[in-house]
């Protein structure tokens, strides 16, 4: 395919846990013959400890220094989707860095949809734990979850596109996300 000079080298999906940037990523990358890259995976695969160990012992703040180092490491890729974490762009620094470093695509979905998606996960998300460790659950995880999307929300706008999700399919989603990269392309190619 001639995706590769059309469409930018690297994409970033950015969004809250659970807005589908791991299950949307690899359909996109396919579509574009791009390859897939999971930023959380990664910094899994390099730090040589799952996330909920990282946070255990260094805390948030060094997950989030593994997690900036790591997304550095992404300027080196061609032709790649890269699902962020939740936290990864929420932050001027980091998100400075991939609006100039290739698109990024916001999936955004509601916080009663979030809540839904992640109740069954809450005992492996740290953020979704209360101080004792353990899983939030019903109005609780809501409420966690509608406070964590509020503070996060002014950055995830900022990203070059905004595709709200509840309510598509996965298909659809991705539908969505090739078109505001269409968007984008055809507005490239009328300013040349």
């Amino acid at each position: 395919m001639q995706w590769q000079a059309a469409f930018p080298t690297r994409i970033y999906l950015t969004g809250f846990m659970g807005c589908g940037k791991s299950t949307i990523g690899p359909l996109l990358a396919r579509r574009l013959g791009y390859t897939f890259l999971d930023l959380d995976a990664l910094i899994v695969r390099q730090a040589g400890r799952s996330i909920p160990e990282i946070f255990a012992e260094g805390g948030e703040a060094a997950f989030r220094a593994l997690e900036r180092d790591a997304l550095r490491r992404t300027a080196a890729l061609d032709a790649y989707v890269i699902a962020t974490g939740g936290g990864a762009l929420v932050s001027d620094d980091n998100l400075a860095w991939a609006l100039r470093n290739g698109r990024v695509v916001y999936l955004q979905v509601s916080a009663d949809e979030l809540a839904r998606r992640l109740a069954p996960e809450a005992a492996g998300r740290p953020l979704l734990q209360d101080r004792h460790r353990r899983p939030l659950q019903g109005a609780a995880l809501r409420r966690r979850i509608a406070a964590m999307l509020a503070r996060r929300e002014p950055w995830y706008r900022r990203a070059h596109h905004v595709v709200a999700t509840d309510g598509l399919s996965v298909e659809e989603t991705v539908e969505a996300v090739l078109h505001a990269l269409r968007t984008y392309r055809a507005s490239r190619n009328e300013r040349r």
